[in-house]
């Protein structure tokens, strides 16, 4: 992945829920090599921490206080060259079939359901985490 430093994975996390974005941070921070470097709760503000930070994995919510995580997942498709290609991932409680196949054609690579899919999202983070 672009922007990669040999020992860490840099992420930003989109979601609106403080409650739920200090869960996962706290999660994400317990792997080794990880580091939540940017955090927003809504597109615009997402799409400013892409552009001031580089990220290696972005963890994007649909349902956002401002504007949609899909707007972040289309930006990061038609111009990944603009933010260093990072991965994207989606976490969000929207998992009907139609709302997966719209965000794997912009380019997610995995979509987790909220209500069941944290560990699963954890769990996928740590095989990306780098190696030492």
């Amino acid at each position: 992945m672009h922007g990669t430093t040999a020992d860490t994975l840099r992420v930003l996390l989109v979601e609106d829920s403080p409650l739920l974005q200090e869960v996962l941070i706290e999660g994400l921070e317990e792997i080794d090599g990880v580091v939540v470097c940017a955090k927003a709760t809504g597109e615009k503000e997402a799409i400013e921490q892409l552009t001031i930070q580089s990220v290696d994995l972005a963890i994007v919510d649909l349902e956002l206080n401002q504007g949609s995580g899909l707007g972040v997942l289309r930006l990061l498709h038609e111009t990944p060259e603009r933010f260093g290609a990072p991965h994207a991932v989606v976490f969000s409680s929207y998992g009907h079939m139609a709302v997966k196949r719209c965000c794997a054609a912009l380019g997610a690579a995995a979509f987790f359901d909220k209500a069941k899919g944290m560990d699963a999202l954890i769990d996928y983070v740590k095989m990306l985490q780098p190696r030492t």
